[in-house]
């Protein structure tokens, strides 16, 4: 058993520590706060996009666009989000999980990364890391652009055949989802809106300008960069509300370590002293 001096020693520390997760949990639900309204704020624009892209596709043919159709390239293009820090419970370990399962096919894989904890991966594990991109505190639809524009190059250029978004999705304070979305060629399908040939004709009419055509391109790309800007909020939201609740659990796991201790310090300080009680008594006993 430990002796006293050393568990007022381990008590002091862990309650050092608790301080700290303490402060860190209060630093992230700050930061949660806003990151959960940004992130839920901008899902409603997205909706609004595939309504307009769906009014838009009677009026053209789908098929002539780039970013519509496929090419021969056997490569994977993949934008993973990650975090800078750790302190997140298993937020980036799924992501990675879902990352690993994009190599079962045996093809090439090109990454493109926001994120220390996602670039460390590609590199530790020799993958090709075509871009990393900085992790910024505040997400700017700047980055978004850049990002998506990079995409949008290597795909057109026939540099990747296909291209997905990895991210952890927002939900809850308490459960954050790794997902895995797929960018390019734009699948209609998976967006919910019908292809040309199954729309049913619309009783409205719509005036588009300066032409159906040129609106494509416009709502095509920019769906591919609000996107890639949703993503990256939903990850900060993931962030704060994953490291949120790691430091909460680590504060209480502490406090309740530190209460065991004290039980255990208790006692082994009433052995002591029952120990010399006992000592002092036997020695009175003797000289009687």
């Amino acid at each position: 058993m430990a002796n006293t001096r050393e568990l007022r020693r381990r008590i002091k520390s862990i309650k050092n520590t608790s301080q700290i997760t303490r402060a860190m949990q209060m630093v992230a639900a700050t930061k949660m706060r806003r990151a959960q309204s940004q992130a839920t704020s901008g899902r409603p624009y997205s909706e609004n996009l595939y309504d307009a892209l769906s009014k838009l596709l009677p009026s053209i043919n789908p098929e002539a666009h780039p970013l519509l159709t496929g090419n021969d390239s056997k490569i994977t293009g993949v934008v993973l989000l990650s975090t800078d820090r750790g302190l997140v419970g298993a937020l980036n370990t799924n992501l990675m999980r879902i990352v690993l399962g994009l190599h079962t096919g045996g093809g090439n894989v090109n990454y493109y990364t926001v994120g220390r904890k996602g670039r460390g991966f590609v590199v530790r594990t020799g993958k090709d890391l075509k871009a990393d991109f900085e992790n910024l505190d505040a997400v700017t639809f700047r980055q978004a652009r850049q990002l998506a524009r990079l995409v949008m190059e290597a795909f057109e250029n026939g540099e990747i055949g296909e291209a997905y978004l990895v991210y952890p999705h927002f939900v809850s304070t308490l459960r954050q989802e790794p997902r895995r979305v797929k960018l390019l060629p734009i699948e209609l399908a998976e967006l919910g809106i019908p292809s040309s040939t199954n729309l049913a004709p619309s009783s409205k009419e719509f005036l588009f300008e300066p032409n159906p055509d040129v609106l494509l391109d416009f709502i095509l790309t920019h769906h591919i960069e609000e996107q890639i800007y949703q993503a990256l909020l939903e990850t900060k939201a993931s962030e704060h509300s994953a490291r949120m609740v790691a430091m909460k659990n680590a504060t209480d796991n502490a406090l309740e370590l530190v209460e065991d201790l004290t039980l255990t310090y208790n006692e082994t300080r009433q052995a002591s002293i029952t120990t010399e009680l006992l000592e002092i008594t036997t020695a009175q006993v003797a000289m009687e």
